[in-house]
């Protein structure tokens, strides 16, 4: 209850402190750090998290994005306010049941040393199939070190953009949206009554079910239950002039779609950023999906629509630089 007059009052005392900054960008590359969680197997499947050393493993089904976009925001006097960094990779690193900043903790606070008084806004960019477990490393620590040691070498790549951090122009603030309309998965008839099976197993007293049969169950009530109605997403664009982009994009999305939404963009820098405007689930490539395994398995959206995101991202994009050159213009 307390939460919109918490969000209120955030947006008034943001008016109350604007103050004129600088803005200035860089991307950083970062590749010992992420890790495309689905793997091709010698048994010709797709496996998902299939293990540490496994010998069964052949090679990562998908890419990874080893950009690290950087962002500073400086006073007029040159005082640092804010620095601005994204990455794609699963913040999963500490898991169990814990509430925690996991690996941005500790790059905010490393970056925050090296520049007192200066905001790290942290941003997750397309990583719906991407985590930090390295399956050719037996020896990998867990949980807060672990996160500790990646947020460390993150800072590190951040750090390493600082010479290369150049002024965005002061130009127009745009900011673009568009509803996408995302099929849903195909149902069989008879799925219904075997997922309420399957969840009444679950907490039943005999066997439990598999982890992928519990995933299954949940998204066969979910979709069925929004009796065809089409899933609603909200693609974003926010523009600074023609230089600097945003994209926000709601769910779990895999790394191709942000990394294609990148190479299409028309401007210098194109910062994608998951979950956000919403929650709907994983959003799985078009290939990806006769692969199967958990993204797949558990997707509320059907084959196609990360697809059908990137054409509606891409297309907010080109309206907003074509905008951004005119204004320019004149």
């Amino acid at each position: 209850r307390a939460l919109p007059g918490l969000i209120a009052a955030s947006v008034e005392a943001a008016c109350a402190n604007l103050t004129p900054a600088q803005v200035s960008a860089a991307h950083g590359v970062e590749d010992s750090l992420s890790f495309n969680r689905r793997f091709h197997m010698k048994d010709g499947t797709v496996g998902w998290n299939p293990g540490r050393l496994n010998p069964n493993i052949l090679r990562p089904a998908g890419p990874i994005d080893p950009d690290v976009p950087v962002i500073h925001f400086v006073s007029a006097e040159g005082a640092p306010l804010a620095m601005y960094v994204n990455f794609a990779m699963h913040l999963d690193t500490v898991g169990g049941t814990e509430i925690s900043a996991d690996y941005p903790y500790t790059l905010g606070k490393l970056l925050g040393e090296l520049r007192p008084g200066m905001l790290t806004v942290f941003t997750l960019g397309t990583a719906g199939d991407l985590n930090h477990i390295d399956v050719r490393w037996g020896a990998q620590t867990h949980g807060h070190v672990e996160a500790a040691r990646i947020g460390t070498v993150l800072a590190g790549a951040v750090t390493k953009t600082f010479p290369q951090l150049a002024a965005v122009g002061a130009a127009p603030l745009q900011c673009r949206s568009a509803l996408v309309a995302l099929p849903l998965p195909e149902i069989a008839p008879d799925a219904v009554e075997k997922a309420r099976a399957t969840i009444a197993r679950q907490g039943g007293a005999g066997d439990k079910p598999a982890f992928l049969e519990i995933v299954d169950a949940y998204k066969t009530i979910d979709v069925v239950e929004r009796a065809g109605k089409p899933l609603e997403a909200e693609v974003q664009v926010v523009t600074l002039g023609d230089e600097l982009a945003w994209v926000a994009l709601p769910g779990e999305v895999f790394v191709e779609l942000g990394l294609a939404i990148k190479r299409a963009s028309p401007f210098a820098h194109t910062i994608v950023v998951e979950l956000a405007n919403g929650s709907i689930g994983y959003v799985p490539t078009r290939h990806a999906w006769p692969q199967g395994n958990y993204e797949v398995v558990s997707a509320r959206c059907g084959p196609g629509s990360g697809e059908m995101l990137c054409e509606a991202a891409s297309a907010l994009l080109r309206e907003a630089h074509a905008a951004a050159v005119r204004a320019a213009a004149k």
